[in-house]
């Protein structure tokens, strides 16, 4: 897959599970009370760390496209 269709799949998945799966709060209701900074930071990192896991993942089968 192309590294800009993974990211969106990624980003779009994050966004869907934020806004729309955690209707009770059980995933993300710790965050409720926090800043808007703090929440973009959290969110931030947590698509950071979902991209480094992917790739790390997945680099011995995208090593020979490099």
């Amino acid at each position: 897959m192309s590294l800009l269709l993974v990211a969106a799949i990624i980003t779009v998945s994050v966004i869907l599970d934020y806004f729309i799966f955690d209707y009770e709060h059980k995933h993300w209701g710790w965050l409720k009370k926090a800043s808007n900074p703090v929440r973009r930071s959290v969110i931030g990192c947590y698509l950071l760390m979902s991209f480094v896991i992917y790739f790390g993942l997945s680099f011995p089968y995208i090593k020979p496209f490099l």
